[in-house]
């Protein structure tokens, strides 16, 4: 496993957020090795568990969802949530916004949301940039995610600032000003 020291301090943070993570068998059959998503719970399987950054990349596109959602999502994601869209909007509910651009943006959100969330911990951002990672295992130096992530031309960011989670970093800030602090920094960690 890829940094197996910042396995505990994600899963605390995790926790600490209101997500339910647990051990053991559950994590069988997830998208990700050692790693499943049931009913809004992390599953994990340190065994097979390739990094735990990839715990961090699968809670950033739950935490995307509004909170009352959660319990419907499983290692399904993009399927889940795109039905949870579909029923908002044929519903008029307030959150199919909210739901749209989980769809649309989900894969940038949750890039950008992990290295984030390493970051706040004071963890590296190799936990969730790690070679083989993104599909990226031949290249030099920083990852190809975090180099963009880092030269402010990732559109993660400014999907999680229109969410409200954190203010507009970098290039986007000319977009406007929400009155929060800019990406990096998160003034939530998820959508209620």
């Amino acid at each position: 496993m890829h940094h197996p020291e910042a396995l505990e301090p994600i899963v605390a943070f995790l926790r600490g957020i209101g997500m339910g993570v647990e051990y053991g068998e559950g994590a069988r059959g997830g998208f990700l090795p050692g790693a499943n998503i049931r009913a809004g719970v992390m599953h994990v399987d340190p065994d097979t568990l390739v990094g735990p950054g990839d715990l961090l990349h699968e809670a950033g596109h739950i935490v995307v969802v509004p909170r009352r959602f959660w319990a419907r999502l499983g290692s399904n994601l993009q399927v889940d949530i795109e039905a949870l869209l579909a029923e908002a909007v044929a519903s008029g509910d307030a959150a199919a916004p909210q739901l749209d651009m989980a769809a649309r943006q989900g894969e940038f959100m949750a890039q950008a949301w992990s290295y984030a969330a390493v970051l706040h911990l004071g963890l590296p951002p190799e936990c969730i940039f790690f070679p083989g990672s993104y599909h990226c295992d031949r290249y030099e130096g920083t990852h190809p995610m975090q180099a963009w992530l880092e030269r402010g031309t990732h559109l993660g960011p400014l999907s999680l600032a229109r969410a409200g989670l954190t203010g507009f970093p970098g290039l986007f800030a000319h977009m406007g000003s929400n009155g929060l602090s800019p990406f990096p920094h998160m003034t939530r960690w998820s959508i209620d």
